[in-house]
């Protein structure tokens, strides 16, 4: 029992201190990311629809003009060339979103009365979409926001505004401006700090990154490589599982300890940081391979049975 209670206290001194890196340095980096401070306190279109929410504004530089960066944005959402993001978390959830890598004419004009889909409308009760409330036309669109299985007959609980600043001759300022109402209760602020934002994050960040590679010229990833990078991620989860339960059931756990800890940083960095798929792919075989070698030294060390003599 004391070594249980040993090990658990480790257990939780660690995942105390992956939680407070995260709480203290790596949520607020997200919620600003790529943004100075001008650009996150300064009034942008959109912020009338929910005054005096909170707010995160996120920004990315594009080596390209606003008008061909504004051919990009014009055409987010489901209906339309899809949000250049993670397609496969996205279809996983039911978005059955298309996969936009080019131009499309016909999805370039909003009108009042739009909604940004993100469901197919039929999904959802119609309750997949945002409805547009500001537009500068060629310069930003912002939608009112719901939580989730909220009817939109009641006014927005947020905004998702995308704005296109010129940022020099030949270059542009992607902003993308979230605001919310903070959740009434603990559990809902502890869901929205824990899961709900680093969840938008990465697909935001992958969607601007998303433009950003289209408006500058570069392909966009394969399925294959995306599908790769989810499946890294993955495997991160299932190598932090694999070190707890080793830590609960070794009687050396020190270097499961270590990799618990490592592969919950590991897994942050990856969806976060979202570095190429072969540098992931190094880490998760470096925290697997040290679990795994603890693992075959251990049955090595079990004498073998001394058959019985008569």
């Amino acid at each position: 029992m004391r070594i249980d209670l040993r090990k658990l206290a480790a257990l939780a001194l660690t995942m105390g201190a992956v939680v407070s890196l995260y709480a203290l340095v790596v949520r607020p980096w997200f919620l600003s990311w790529g943004a100075t401070e001008a650009e996150q306190t300064r009034a942008l279109p959109g912020d009338e629809i929910a005054p005096g929410s909170r707010s995160t504004t996120r920004a990315v530089t594009i080596a390209a003009r606003p008008d061909e960066v504004w051919l990009w944005v014009a055409q987010l959402g489901q209906d339309r060339a899809g949000f250049y993001s993670y397609e496969i978390l996205e279809d996983l959830a039911g978005c059955e979103m298309p996969r936009g890598t080019e131009i499309l004419p016909g999805a370039q004009e909003w009108r009042p009365g739009d909604s940004l889909w993100m469901y197919p409308p039929e999904k959802l009760d119609g309750l997949g979409s945002a409805p547009l409330l500001a537009m500068v036309p060629g310069r930003a669109l912002a939608f009112g926001t719901w939580r989730a299985a909220t009817a939109h007959d009641r006014p927005p609980e947020g905004s998702w505004a995308f704005v296109v600043e010129p940022a020099g001759a030949e270059a542009t300022r992607l902003l993308v401006r979230s605001r919310a109402t903070a959740p009434p209760s603990v559990f809902g602020r502890a869901f929205d700090h824990g899961f709900f934002e680093p969840a938008h994050f990465v697909m935001e960040r992958r969607m601007m990154e998303g433009i950003r590679g289209l408006a500058e010229g570069r392909p966009a990833p394969s399925r294959a490589a995306e599908t790769a990078e989810v499946l890294v991620w993955a495997g991160m989860v299932a190598v932090f599982v694999w070190g707890v339960v080793a830590v609960l059931r070794r009687k050396r756990w020190a270097v499961p300890l270590a990799v618990s800890g490592a592969s919950a940083i590991g897994f942050q960095v990856l969806t976060l940081a979202q570095p190429p798929v072969l540098a992931s792919g190094v880490l998760l075989a470096v925290l697997a391979g040290s679990l795994l070698r603890g693992a075959v030294q251990r049955r090595l060390s079990v004498p073998a049975a001394v058959p019985a003599t008569g």
